[in-house]
């Protein structure tokens, strides 16, 4: 696994919870969407740099909302497409 998606994952989450006034700790294997942490526009934002960084092309996998669910569930997308 690539330390660098993790921390610019883990980076992204706490930088957009916190415009939103939570800075509450964001762990790893939390629920970020199914709680409603995040909305659809991080997601979105999420999508674009995993494509721009990572070259996923979303359009060509099996993809839906609980890949990007937590911070392991986008390392784990970003390691099964990139292997």
């Amino acid at each position: 696994m690539d330390l660098n998606v993790r921390s610019k994952m883990r980076d992204y989450v706490v930088q957009r919870l916190s415009l939103r006034g939570d800075h509450s700790p964001v762990e790893d294997d939390e629920l970020l969407f199914t709680s409603a942490r995040l909305d659809s526009l991080d997601a979105v934002e999420i999508i674009m740099s995993l494509e721009m960084d990572y070259g996923i092309d979303f359009a060509r996998i099996n993809f839906d909302l609980t890949q990007l669910d937590s911070i392991n569930a986008i390392c784990d997308l970003v390691d099964a497409v990139n292997a």
